[in-house]
């Protein structure tokens, strides 16, 4: 069965991995268009990954693709760099922080 992007967002805590992100502060929006689409974000403090439904103000960084191709990186069947690279994944914002941010999380997490 294949996952919404709101059951992927909400997988997204699960996943964070804080030990990778000692010291970090900061809000990451994501924008998804096509269908299935909105717009939640990633509220990363003190040890903890929060989600929010619908736009964070002050993001750090705004993660902008179609609601499937981000099902697809999720779930493994698509590199999030081949992604950014082939105009799947656009960013905005902090671009040096965008990329620690994709390390601070592992898939494996959410299945255990």
């Amino acid at each position: 069965m294949a996952l919404t992007i709101a059951e992927v967002m909400q997988a997204m805590p699960a996943a964070f991995v804080p030990e990778k992100a000692a010291g970090v502060t900061a809000k990451v929006q994501f924008d998804f268009t096509s269908d299935g689409g909105g717009q939640y974000a990633l509220n990363i403090h003190d040890g903890v990954c929060e989600l929010i439904e619908g736009v964070a103000p002050e993001a750090r960084t705004t993660v902008i693709a179609a609601a499937a191709d981000y099902i697809d990186i999720a779930e493994g069947r698509l590199e999030a760099m081949k992604a950014f690279v082939g105009g799947k994944l656009k960013l905005r914002g902090d671009m040096m922080f965008a990329m620690k941010f994709l390390q601070m999380f592992d898939p494996k997490r959410v299945s255990q």
